[in-house]
């Protein structure tokens, strides 16, 4: 123990081993002399430099604990409005994307298909009606005579008709043959859709 303790503290080399022997048996001497030591004054004196830096270090933390503090808070609201508009992108991007699937040339070309079936089942109703007695007629294509209040304005009340249902009906089926040429050429590939 005492050439641990020598090499430890070298300058105690220079004592008489007496002296060393009543310093191991007396607590408060051995204290009082170590901290006459110039190593144990030495490591004294950086621990106080490390707890004057400590407090210095501590006061300066303390200084900028209201701004720290509002730092954190203005992040945390950043934060969650970064949150908040993550989400409405990603509400956007989708609503784009369902917009951009109404606009491919598939859905598009489907939605021709269709629009050309209905245009001709709705020329077939105008001219299905006009057919059944939508004319002005009793239902069997021919006026009543007893409803008739004279004896030209039947044939002026049919003329009438048939021009209001050739005027529907022509309008309903060049919209239905203007489709067809479109369903037609799309489908000989001479359509083509940009993506901008």
């Amino acid at each position: 123990m005492a050439t641990s303790l020598l090499q430890q503290f070298p300058s105690l080399a220079s004592y008489p081993p007496s002296f060393l022997k009543d310093l191991l048996s007396s607590p408060d001497l051995t204290e009082a002399f170590l901290f006459s030591l110039p190593e144990v004054q030495e490591l004294a004196a950086e621990v106080e430099r490390l707890g004057h830096e400590n407090d210095n270090l501590a006061r300066n933390n303390l200084a900028m604990r209201d701004e720290l503090i509002a730092l954190r808070d203005a992040t945390a609201q950043s934060y969650t409005h970064a949150e908040q508009l993550k989400k409405h992108w990603a509400e956007i991007e989708k609503s784009q994307a369902n917009l951009y699937q109404r606009q491919r040339p598939s859905f598009l070309h489907l939605r021709l298909r269709h629009s050309l079936t209905a245009q001709d089942d709705a020329s077939e109703k105008i001219a299905t009606t006009f057919i059944e007695g939508g004319n002005g007629g009793n239902g069997s294509g021919t006026a009543s005579r007893v409803d008739s209040p004279a004896p030209g304005a039947e044939e002026k009340v049919r003329d009438h008709a048939l021009d209001d249902f050739i005027t529907e009906f022509k309008a309903a089926r060049k919209t239905y043959h203007k489709r067809a040429i479109w369903a037609e050429r799309w489908s000989r590939g001479e359509v083509a859709w940009r993506d901008d």
